[in-house]
């Protein structure tokens, strides 16, 4: 930092940091030394594009670079996410192998899921083959979805991975527009380094997907 004890006539507090809660006034020569250094603490929670992918006609769209060990919490967003058969869900399976197995057990998750016309519930399942983010998506023009997903803990293999997510779709059946939000976990401690983003059952018509990770998790 920069010797501040004779530029005012006195020496002044200095300004002090941590993770969200900044106090004392930061000049721009204190900033430029905090960024040198690597402990500027306004680079918390940035997005950091790692990559974007897309798919049509395909089973699955996989993510096997994840910078796991730079990254505690990775950011997926979905966009105009569609089946080519009708009802399937949107789902995400975890590798610990770097791609070459998905995992198809070990899940948990719950969900709530509201939809336009009223029409409300609760789906959750302790046994299932892989993390539900979003359910009867359609085949229709317009039955697309869009998602987001964060993701915990994916390179700690002390630690169980968690996942939180949100949807929004106009669902296969009478075409009436939806919501989904809930959370998973994969209940083995292991290091996660790969993902697969798929339809339950089939494949994907179109879709494209950007995985970030939130700098300095």
């Amino acid at each position: 930092m920069v010797d501040k004890s004779n530029e005012y006539g006195y020496v002044p507090s200095s300004p002090t940091q941590a993770s969200g809660s900044n106090t004392g006034v930061f000049e721009v020569n204190d900033i430029v030394d905090l960024i040198n250094a690597e402990q500027w603490s306004g680079e918390f929670g940035r997005l950091e594009l790692i990559e974007t992918k897309t798919g049509s006609g395909v089973p699955f769209i996989d993510f096997t670079t994840l910078y796991e060990s730079t990254y505690n919490v990775h950011f997926l967003t979905i966009n105009n996410y569609q089946v080519a058969t009708d009802g399937q869900d949107m789902v995400i399976r975890l590798s610990d192998d770097g791609g070459s197995t998905y995992e198809s057990s070990n899940y948990d998750w719950g969900h709530q899921v509201n939809q336009a016309d009223g029409t409300n519930g609760e789906y959750r399942s302790t046994t299932p083959s892989s993390l539900e983010i979003n359910r009867f998506n359609g085949t229709a023009t317009n039955e697309k979805a869009n998602a987001y997903v964060y993701l915990y803990n994916l390179g700690d293999n002390t630690k169980y991975s968690f996942s939180t997510s949100q949807a929004t779709a106009t669902l296969e059946f009478t075409a009436r527009y939806g919501m989904q939000f809930g959370s998973g976990v994969y209940h083995i401690a292991s290091t996660i380094n790969a993902f697969r983003l798929q339809a339950s059952t089939g494949n994907i018509s179109v879709t494209s997907a950007s995985l970030y990770g939130i700098a300095e998790s």
